[in-house]
């Protein structure tokens, strides 16, 4: 018996739930701190019940086509290579402050939202196993179980019957190199992705570390396994997987769509409260926080990108993040935001006054840009192309003697990440999802126009996903303050 430790709270472990048996010990114990601790080891010794893992999200798994369609993913990818190994990493850090979010390839091919897993698939066999960190009982109980420890039958409803423990991995993997017929080990050897930045946004990210000299590190923790991998097995002929993954993911599938057209009206029922929530005197996170809000009640893990709402000085600032000043009568305000559902994001944005009212100046221009953005949508269908789409756009800039503000097509593909993998450019496909999002600015009157939807390109045209927020002039003047 732990000393100090009443005899009832030891008599009744199996009966009390922590909760109780924390209220039994104060009562009978000076010490509240070591009432706690007693709590949390009643949990570890008389659960009932298994924890389930909180990181693996079954309904958005459920949502995207059960087990089954991710394996049919993999097993697309090994058709493709027909020989070698494919290795897959998932993420190995938690982040801060918000909910964990899995490695956007990792879980293209698994579903799996586990810190730590690898993915080790034969493509001469089509057989895939996980490779996970062995958790003890205390961390199981208080961060719930990951895949390695479930149940047998509770893998198996996941998707995969073969799972070891992570130390386990080099000896698999020693053992192929050493007998196997093939030595080509196929990995993501680019940049990854992440939900609010492209494969060379992250890049960028590690330049900047590179470029401190007290965060300097030799090799970003995202690229070391392929560096490490190689270095272990010199036999290992290391192959790129990175270009077939992009063309994988830049089509999505019948569930990923339905569940883009969701989070499509989601995210617009969001924005769109809170521009009718939004007056003059507010401050610029009371807009963030009705965005969020609606998302999450809706359903949403997460966003999708930090909220822009910019205003006055920094209304020029494409993304402005702070989000901390008061927005003043009569300013523009640029609202750029989105949700993540299923691990599927979302890019939406509209320009308004915050009187509700543009000026003659203001309408003038967020006319012309709302034109060029309808032109280009009106060309993101089948046997076009995107330069074709960005050069309608181009056209109305010209028109309008603002060539020079012309950047090129204006908008990316939004998946997995926001800025999702690929660029917008060759012919259109059906089950592309793309922005567009012209942006004409003059910083010297504090005025920026974006006008933003998410596009799916369709067999019969483009399918305007976010198109529950309003955009006309008109309509967008009369939604704004229309909540108070």
């Amino acid at each position: 018996m732990i000393k100090g430790l009443p005899e009832k709270i030891v008599s009744g472990a199996t009966k009390l739930s922590s909760q109780k048996a924390i209220r039994a010990c104060v009562r009978s114990s000076p010490s509240k701190s070591l009432c706690v601790i007693i709590g949390l080891l009643l949990i570890i010794v008389a659960a009932p019940e298994r924890i389930a893992a909180q990181y693996t999200d079954r309904a958005a798994i459920k949502d995207l086509g059960g087990p089954q369609e991710f394996a049919r993913r993999r097993a697309d990818l090994l058709n493709q290579l027909k020989t070698g190994y494919v290795v897959l990493f998932a993420r190995n850090l938690i982040p801060e402050a918000t909910h964990y979010r899995e490695d956007n390839d990792f879980y293209y091919f698994t579903g799996l939202a586990d810190p730590g897993a690898i993915m080790l698939s034969d493509a001469s066999n089509g057989t895939t196993l996980i490779f996970e960190p062995q958790q003890d009982q205390p961390t199981t109980m208080i961060y719930g179980a990951n895949l390695l420890s479930l149940t047998p039958s509770e893998r198996e409803a996941l998707g995969f019957k073969t799972v070891f423990p992570l130390q386990d991995f080099d000896l698999r993997l020693s053992e192929l190199m050493g007998v196997g017929s093939s030595t080509e080990v196929w990995m993501r050897l680019g940049f990854p992705d992440k939900a609010d930045g492209a494969r060379m946004e992250v890049g960028r990210d590690h330049a900047w570390l590179f470029s401190h000299p007290y965060y300097n590190a030799a090799l970003p923790a995202d690229l070391a396994p392929a560096r490490l991998l190689a270095q272990r097995y010199p036999m290992a002929r290391i192959r790129d997987l990175t270009a077939i993954v992009d063309r994988m993911r830049n089509i999505k599938t019948s569930t990923e769509i339905a569940v883009l057209r969701r989070n499509g009206k989601l995210s617009a029922d969001g924005v769109r409260d809170a521009i009718a929530h939004a007056r003059p005197g507010m401050y610029q996170y009371e807009i963030e926080a009705i965005g969020t809000f609606n998302f999450i009640k809706s359903g949403a893990q997460g966003v999708a990108y930090p909220a822009i709402v910019s205003s006055g000085r920094d209304i020029n600032t494409w993304h402005y993040f702070s989000n901390r000043n008061l927005i003043e009568a009569n300013q523009l305000v640029v609202f750029d935001y989105a949700a993540s559902l299923d691990h599927e994001t979302m890019d939406i944005t509209r320009t308004f006054n915050i009187s509700g009212k543009f000026t003659p100046e203001q309408a003038k221009w967020y006319a012309v840009d709302l034109e060029a953005q309808k032109a280009c949508i009106n060309l993101l269908r089948p046997g076009k192309t995107y330069e074709e789409a960005a050069d309608a756009a181009k056209s109305i800039y010209e028109k309008a003697g603002i060539a020079k503000q012309w950047m090129g097509f204006p908008g990316h593909f939004v998946g997995l990440a926001t800025h999702d993998v690929m660029l917008p450019q060759g012919p259109v496909r059906p089950g592309q999802v793309v922005t567009v999002e012209p942006i004409i600015e003059f910083p010297d009157q504090q005025m920026h126009f974006r006008v933003e939807d998410t596009v799916l390109v369709t067999e019969n045209g483009p399918e305007v996903l976010s198109s529950a927020v309003p955009k006309e002039i008109r309509e967008i003047e009369a939604l704004v303050g229309s909540a108070h």
